[in-house]
């Protein structure tokens, strides 16, 4: 048992060893890319749209969400409750969370992650567009 063990960390070193070599005769100099590695642009216009979806998704979770809070309704989201008590908490609080997720956005584009920070704000916007939508759709009789 002990040899199977032994092997399998050789194994393993081995191959980790080889996909670093390998990843140094694959990288392409900064000097074959013009000198200008990290030139590729944050705001393309795919990160327009979803920031603009999701800051559209977020917006619409918001009012809806403090017209059912207004007219006498409950947030379901316990999570989200302490900070939709009032709309002197709400907007900041889901201004703050807009910011984050921009930022975070810009941290995975930084590191080459951009499919990651484009699923970052598509998800926030499919998540604030479900609230918006339940929140529609269990409003209060008042409005």
């Amino acid at each position: 048992m002990k040899i199977f063990i032994l092997i399998l960390a050789l194994a393993a070193t081995a191959a980790a060893a080889s996909a670093q070599a390998a990843d140094h005769f694959v990288s392409v100099p900064a000097a074959g890319m013009g000198g200008n590695v990290g030139a590729v642009r944050f705001w393309t216009r795919s990160t327009i749209a979803l920031t603009a979806l999701d800051g559209a998704a977020k917006a619409a979770d918001s009012y809806f969400t403090r017209r059912n809070m207004d007219g006498g309704g409950e947030e379901f989201n316990p999570l989200a409750r302490p900070f939709v008590r009032t709309a002197r908490v709400q907007i900041p609080a889901t201004a703050a969370l807009f910011g984050a997720e921009i930022a975070t956005a810009y941290c995975l584009h930084r590191r080459r992650h951009d499919h990651m920070g484009w699923a970052l704000l598509g998800g926030g916007a499919a998540m604030n567009g479900l609230g918006a939508a339940s929140s529609y759709k269990d409003r209060v009789k008042d409005w």
